[in-house]
């Protein structure tokens, strides 16, 4: 049974119906029922989810707008297929919001509780796990990080690429075996940013973002048999 067809899972009676379908469908992508490419059929989503066609459409323009989902002329909605300049372009603004944030959090001695639940949370994600149990805690992780800067548009440009963040985060599930190497990860940037060392906490959330393209790019260039290149931020 999947998320879909379990009615525990499609209820829509806690917001709109439009947000309601746009956070099944979101699911659905990062938890990778829906993979890069993968089609969504206007009438046959619709009826699953049991809208109206014209919700399903409203549904999937929040998508769209988030990065998550893109338009195809003549077939339709499907999810977006990230490129390996897509992804470098994603994490080179990432990388500069998250590092002037966690600096700026040092100086204002900001150490987020957020940042600090998230890490025990991860800590305590056993082997087997579903992937979105470490990408909910990995992505609060970071997000903690850039509210203690306390910079509306630091926080307002992160929300713009946050979705498409997510959306990478679930092509790296294959590239961490055991959740407690991510654990492990941000506990090492949590101590960093403890310690208020702002040098040391730049070069270890530099050192993690690149890993992580690194990461998709050799995922990509698995998949197309070709070999990945250095990658830089």
């Amino acid at each position: 049974m999947d998320a879909l067809t379990d009615p525990q899972n499609v209820r829509l009676n806690t917001v709109s119906t439009v947000d309601a379908a746009a956070n099944v469908l979101r699911q659905l992508i990062l938890d990778g029922e829906l993979e890069p490419g993968a089609r969504l059929r206007e009438a046959e989503f619709a009826e699953r989810l049991g809208i109206a066609r014209h919700s399903f459409r409203a549904a999937t323009q929040i998508l769209i707008a988030e990065g998550m989902l893109r338009r195809e002329p003549h077939r339709g909605v499907a999810v977006t297929v990230l490129t390996a300049g897509d992804i470098l372009d994603t994490f080179r603004l990432r990388v500069a919001l998250e590092v002037e944030a966690v600096r700026l959090a040092i100086a204002a001695d900001r150490v987020p509780d957020g940042a600090r639940k998230a890490v025990d949370d991860l800590s305590s994600v056993p082997d087997g796990a579903p992937w979105r149990d470490v990408v909910e805690p990995d992505m609060r992780f970071h997000r903690a990080v850039i509210d203690a800067a306390e910079s509306p548009r630091i926080a307002r440009a992160y929300d713009g690429v946050q979705a498409e963040i997510e959306l990478c985060m679930v092509q790296l599930r294959t590239h961490y075996e055991r959740p407690a190497q991510v654990a492990a990860e941000h506990t090492e940037l949590l101590a960093a940013i403890e310690a208020g060392d702002p040098d040391r906490a730049e070069e270890l959330f530099r050192n993690h973002l690149t890993e992580a393209v690194q990461n998709l790019s050799n995922a990509l260039a698995s998949g197309e048999g070709e070999n990945a290149e250095e990658v830089t931020l």
